[in-house]
């Protein structure tokens, strides 16, 4: 498991008021950033080696299944 996400979780169990969940809300949308960019590092990278296909279609798949999630997300809420 990654150090960081160890430390956010450890940090988050401690947090006892409004200033120390700042610090930690802030810490973890720093980790965030990092796994974003990592995220997209690593996709540019296969893109490089194996070609564009292999990135694009798995990613057009993925994102109408988050479309899909959230337009059922959408109509539970109006129920």
């Amino acid at each position: 498991m990654n150090y960081d996400l160890i430390t956010l979780v450890s940090k988050l169990r401690q947090v006892e008021n409004l200033e120390q969940l700042k610090e930690v809300k802030e810490l973890a949308e720093s980790f965030l950033r990092r796994e974003k960019n990592f995220a997209l590092l690593t996709l540019m990278a296969v893109g490089e080696e194996l070609g564009e296909e292999e990135i694009t279609e798995p990613l057009e798949k993925l994102h109408r299944h988050l479309r899909g999630l959230q337009e059922d997300l959408k109509n539970d809420e109006k129920k």
